[in-house]
């Protein structure tokens, strides 16, 4: 028996003993730990029947991680298994070597249970979604057990793996093989059915699903599987159209005693929801009868539905709605089924235009889906715009309301009021009697108590909970208080989404600072009626105001996002009439125009025509209506005053002022905008000056000034009239050859720009940044857009948003394929920037381009140049990507719009640039072209990638270290490997680390352990960090090398540290383990979030990870460091969470920056407080309570250290 417990021995003896105590020791614990976590999944993920379910439940995403516990157990058993009780020796050589001992001899492994230890772990795998892993187990299996019959139950799993992975062609492959196997077992047809019926289902291939489905519901499957895989063949007869098979379907669930929500879901849909089938009245008879049934409450949102579905299909429309409604607010805990009710009747108030209704509704669903919601976007699109309408129609009903009130004569008013507060009272006085009704009946409840055998616990029973009783009758009462209610947090608010800890303190900041507003909130008191009233004519003229810009973007909303004509109409006109002169007025009658010619009210449309014309013929609105080549013929006009200024600049240069007084004619005919009128009038002034005397030159710049005394080359004007008038100018053409003062006069639109040293676009792209910018969308020209229509929905936007400037828009030829839009001009790039950013998020403005593909961005004029010169765009936009912005499409979202406008963003930076003393050129730090490539949010969940530049080389044996050093050392994290292939990498994926900090150290860690790499062999190989966001970046690039020097600038440089373990003898610094030490450096001026007046009390801060060590060693360190070392200072210490992956460690406090800075100096050098911590990384330093307040609210530890640097400039001071 000692002998036979040797895994070095393979004896009759060794191999029975390692059977036995493999199958009846750890294997059955395994395969009892996978049991329990399947009955867990069962039991506790819930079925969305409002969708077509899926034949396995484990399929469902939050089954992930419902059994991980269990499935953990498996893995770790059958591991152990494995390590402890395989046998790979080779038995002793028999003399008569027979064929049997051949085989038998041939095998690598001769315990019987390590190739069910292998499918164990593969199945705990699967179903804890870590499908990777899962397929390397299920695949070993076919590598080293090729002739036992478990590979086969082995090639279904991994066709599973692959289902679930989106691998459908290696899936496909496989099945087809087993298919054709002719020594595949019989008994597992079955299974090979339904998981060919899955893998169809996944690619809703629901025809081909249906097949293998008859097939499996014919094999040997118990009455429970059968039931589910019924249920689901019924729902894809429906899916096909096929409504009389579904409806038969259904009706067969039944006999398979289905679990009771998929039996009630059944039987409603068996009545005849889909195929319309049957007696209507008898239908409805039998689902009322359903609604008595006190087995159904919790089921009565269903039944509603299906009550309504009956009413619709009949063409009873208003039932149909008011059972709807009934369904949504009898939902109690089924969000499935409130969302899908809740859609439906908003989808029917969207149809009848009853816009508020429709709002509400979309808005209780979108408070229960998900992003993974069919039709998420669409809906939240909706739901958005929606929302906007219904804001603006509210601000006009309640400032009418107001306004009315208001106007009352006074005693009319109070008496008014006093009604409704009298209506108050008598609503608080019902209340009230309620009230002590229901404390009269909870006092009856009570006196009852000891007839239900609850006086006491020792009347039987034992604990409350293990008595029926006393569990009904509690739940009785909490029903009888609370309702029903769902089991989730704050389950007592019935809005949980009402009121965020955010929005909290945002309250709490806006009460602050509003204190000299004091609000009245008693509606017993007259006050609280009055107080918003606009009650004196300043009052009243803001409510008219508030009106005024509701109705007009009411009427917009109806029109762009609804093609509400008639609503939007009727809303323009209402605004008309209200106000016959508001600041709308021109592009409300444009919109009105344009409106009832989508109508096809030929007469309204010339009627709004005609007034435009009349009452604003200068505009651009009227010149495209008698011209609707309007915009053409000034494009041209542009391409030749750009011609003809050039020639005028160059003849100014040269000194042949003759010949710019008849161009500067030949430009005004041209009408150019007023930006380069003031240079064309400042060249004629010259010009003419400069053909006279120097009294009438400086008479003529005296008149240039006064028409233009904020123009750009008014500056210049003022020095040329100071020389004549000190007579120092003697021969202007003088100063001109000198370069004198005359960049401010070259147009813009046609200077050449800079480009930086090493430019990896070959230096055909400008980097100016103060160059002219255009705005520019690229079409494709055979879309057959309404470019018209598109020119003037971009006009309208800049009337609205644009008041103070004037822009010009333009089409251009790129090549045979592509037309382009231009919007000049833009004065730099900051400004183009704002332009771009704020008119991509308004969807109306590119309607005419919604079903086609189109690019937008900015330019610079020479940019652009290069653009036509090139006739492409696909080298800019590279280009663009990577200096200017991530978006080259529409960005609808309202999210990050700035509360400013962008006109006032532009004057904003238009007002900081004139306060440069010197305009100079802006000066950049630089930084790698890479940056600008992949996002710099990094803030968040990461995953570390090794990345191997080998196509062919296996990471079988890599990914099975890694699986174990995961398990070993980051257990808690529950880490997911996956494969991918990036270009000439093959990446090996680690999914799962919680955060920044935490993905640093376990990258510090992956690099110590040398092992890992050991089967890389000579393959060249790179390993880094990155958010899930740019892993979809580089793979879609697949430019690894490109990604590491992004990795090095934001991740490692960041972080001011090199990765590598700290010295046995140097001493720990106040950052982290491992990082440089710095020179002390003379302190910068500070303009930034913190307060540079540090001499005041202090706090002194630990930054450490949430979890992955003891927290509670960390903290008896520092009470006894504090204790020997500052007894004195009574120092106390207090945690709390500063994100969802670190918290705080706060000590408090030191009476003055200098304690705080020797405490710092003095445990920098205790290394043995740090010990708990090991290899995590962490940041500790002093900090002010102001500071710390900031600090909290912005969580950016790199920008506090920042401050540190320049607020205690002292040699090691974190």
């Amino acid at each position: 028996m000692v002998s036979g417990c040797s895994t070095e021995k393979n004896t009759r003896a060794s191999r029975a003993y390692h059977n036995v105590t493999s199958k009846y020791n750890i294997y059955f614990n395994g395969k009892e730990s996978l049991k329990a976590g399947v009955d867990r999944i069962e039991k506790s993920v819930e079925d969305d029947f409002t969708q077509v379910i899926p034949i396995f439940k484990e399929s469902y995403a939050t089954a992930g991680n419902t059994s991980r516990a269990d499935m953990d157990n498996a893995v770790l058993k059958g591991t152990k298994l494995i390590q402890i009780h395989s046998i790979t020796k080779k038995p002793k050589r028999q003399k008569q070597r027979t064929r049997r001992y051949q085989q038998f001899a041939s095998r690598e492994e001769f315990n019987k249970w390590v190739d069910d230890s292998y499918m164990l772990i593969g199945k705990a795998y699967f179903y804890q979604h870590n499908y990777v892993s899962a397929s390397e187990n299920f695949s070993l299996i076919l590598r080293k057990f090729p002739d036992e019959k478990i590979k086969y139950d082995a090639m279904i799993w991994l066709i599973r793996s692959y289902s679930e992975q989106g691998r459908y062609n290696e899936a496909t492959e496989l099945i087809q093989l087993l298919q054709s196997d002719k020594l595949f077992p019989r008994k597992l047809e079955k299974e090979l059915a339904r998981t060919s019926a899955d893998m169809y289902m996944k690619q809703k291939d629901y025809r081909e699903a249906i097949k293998f489905l008859d097939i499996a519901m014919k094999k040997g499957f118990s009455r429970k599987e059968k039931a589910r895989m019924q249920y689901v063949l019924a729902q894809l007869y429906h899916e096909t159209g096929d409504e009389d098979k579904a409806t038969e379907a259904f009706r067969k669930v039944r006999k398979y005693n289905p679990p009771f929500k998929m039996d009630f879901n059944a039987r409603i849909n068996a009545a005849g929801m889909f195929s319309g089938k049957g007696d209507p009245v008898k239908l409805k008879k039998e689902l009322r009868k359903m609604l008595r049934d006190e087995k159904n409450i919790e089921f009565r949102d269903q039944i509603y539905f299906a009550l309504a579905n009956l009413y619709f299909r009949e063409g009873d429309r208003q039932q149909a709605i008011e059972n709807y409604r009934k369904s949504v607010s009898s939902s109690v805990d089924n969000s499935f089924q409130l969302a899908h009710s809740s859609i439906t009747l908003a989808d029917l108030y969207f149809e009848d235009q009853i816009y508020k209704e429709a709002q509400a509704y979309y808005d209780t669903a979108v408070m229960v889906i998900s992003e993974d919601y069919p039709g998420y976007d669409q809906l939240s699109q909706r739901h958005a715009s929606l929302s906007r309408l219904v804001e603006n129609l509210t601000v006009v009903e309640v400032q009418d309301s107001l306004q009315k009130l208001a106007l009352m004569p006074e005693n009319e008013r109070n008496t008014l009021i006093d009604k409704w507060i009298a209506q108050v009272k008598e609503k608080q006085r019902q209340e009230e009697l309620i009230a002590r009704r229901e404390q009269s009946e909870r006092g009856f409840y009570r006196a009852n108590e000891y007839r239900f055998g609850m006086g006491s616990a020792s009347q039987g029973g034992g604990w409350y909970f293990y008595n029926p009783q006393t569990v009904s009758f509690g739940k009785a009462q909490f029903q009888q208080r609370w309702g029903r209610r769902k089991l989730e947090d704050n389950w007592r608010r019935k809005n949980k989404s009402i009121v965020s800890s955010d929005e909290m303190e945002e309250f709490a900041e806006l009460a602050d600072s509003t204190r000299a507003v004091v609000r009245e909130d008693d509606p017993l008191e007259r006050n609280y009626y009055i107080q918003d009233l606009p009650l004196n004519d300043t009052l009243m003229a803001i409510s008219h105001d508030k009106i005024r810009d509701a109705l007009f973007n009411a009427g917009r909303i109806f029109k762009s996002d609804f093609s509400d004509y008639p609503h939007s109409a009727e809303t323009f006109e209402d605004l008309n009439n209200r106000y016959p002169e508001n600041i709308y007025l021109l592009s409300a009658l444009f919109e009105l125009y344009d409106v009832y010619d989508l109508m096809g009210n030929t007469a309204l449309s010339n009627r709004y025509r005609d007034l435009i014309i009349s009452r604003f013929p200068d505009s651009k609105y009227a010149r495209y209506l008698q011209n609707p080549n309007f915009f053409a013929e000034m494009e041209a006009r542009k391409n030749e005053l750009n011609n003809i200024y050039q020639e005028t600049f160059r003849s100014y240069k040269a000194g042949r002022y003759r010949e710019i007084i008849p161009r500067v004619r030949q430009m005004k005919q041209l009408e150019p905008d007023t930006f380069l009128l003031s240079k064309i009038d400042f060249m004629h002034t010259v010009a003419e000056g400069v053909l006279s005397d120097m009294q009438s030159f400086g008479n003529g710049l005296k008149g240039y000034i006064s028409s233009y005394p904020k123009a750009e080359t008014t500056p210049l004007a003022k020095e040329i009239l100071a020389l004549i008038e000190e007579n120092t100018l003697d021969d202007y053409q003088k100063l001109v050859e000198m370069g004198y003062l005359h960049d401010e006069i070259r147009n813009d639109e046609l200077q050449p720009g800079n480009e930086p040293e090493n430019d990896e676009f070959g230096g055909k792209f400008s980097y100016d940044d103060d160059l002219l910018h255009y705005f520019v969308i690229a079409y494709p020209r055979n879309a057959g857009i309404d470019v018209n229509r598109l020119k003037f929905d971009i006009a309208n936007y800049n009337l609205d948003h644009y008041t103070k400037l004037d822009f010009d828009i333009e089409e251009e030829n790129l090549d045979a394929a592509n037309n382009l839009i231009l919007v000049r001009s833009l004065v730099n790039k900051e400004q183009a920037l704002i332009y771009f950013r704020a008119i991509i998020r308004q969807p109306e403005v590119f309607r005419t381009l919604s079903n086609t593909r189109y690019v937008n961005f900015v330019a610079s004029s020479t940019n652009y140049r290069q653009i036509l010169s090139e006739k492409s765009t696909s080298d800019y936009l590279k280009f663009y990507l990577t200096n200017y912005s991530r978006f080259i499409g529409p960005d609808f979202s309202p999210d990050g719009a700035p509360e400013e406008s962008p006109e006032e963003l532009m004057a904003r930076a238009q007002r900081e640039d004139e306060l440069l003393q010197e305009r100079g050129r802006f000066v950049t730090v630089d930084v790698p072209a890479t940056l600008g490539r992949f996002s710099s949010f990094v803030d968040t969940t990461q995953s570390y990638v090794l990345a191997v530049m080998d196509k062919n080389l296996s990471l079988r044996p890599v990914i099975a270290q890694f699986s174990d050093f995961n398990r070993n050392n980051f257990r808690i994290w529950n880490l997911a490997l996956q494969l991918k292939q990036a270009g000439d990498y093959q990446l090996l994926v680690v999914q799962g680390l919680p955060g920044f900090t935490e993905s640093l150290s376990y990258f510090r860690k992956v690099i110590l352990e040398r092992s890992l790499f050991r089967n890389l062999g000579q393959s060249v190989y790179r390993s880094f960090i990155i958010t899930g966001k740019n892993l979809e970046l580089l793979m879609q690039k697949g430019d690894v090398d490109n990604y590491l020097e992004f990795f090095r600038t934001r991740y490692i440089q960041s972080a001011g540290q090199s990765l590598t373990p700290p010295a046995a003898d140097s001493a720990p610094s106040g950052i982290s383990p491992g990082e440089p030490s710095q020179e002390v450096t003379t302190p910068a001026p500070y303009a930034g979030p913190y307060d540079a007046d540090v001499k005041k009390i202090h706090h002194y801060l630990f930054i450490v990870p949430l979890e992955g060590f003891r927290k509670d060693n960390l903290l008896n360190q520092i009470n006894e460091f504090n204790k020997s070392e500052f007894r004195d200072l009574m120092l106390k210490i207090d945690e709390e969470p500063l994100d969802g992956f670190r918290s705080i460690i706060r000590i408090t406090e030191f009476p003055d920056d200098s304690t705080a800075t020797l405490y710092n100096r003095k445990i920098s050098v205790r290394r043995t407080l740090f010990e708990p911590l090991g290899t995590l990384t962490y940041r500790h330093f002093a900090i002010t309570p102001r500071n710390y307040e900031t600090f909290l609210k912005r969580k950016n530890i790199i920008e506090y250290l920042d401050f540190v640097k320049v607020a205690y400039p002292e040699p090691r001071q974190p």
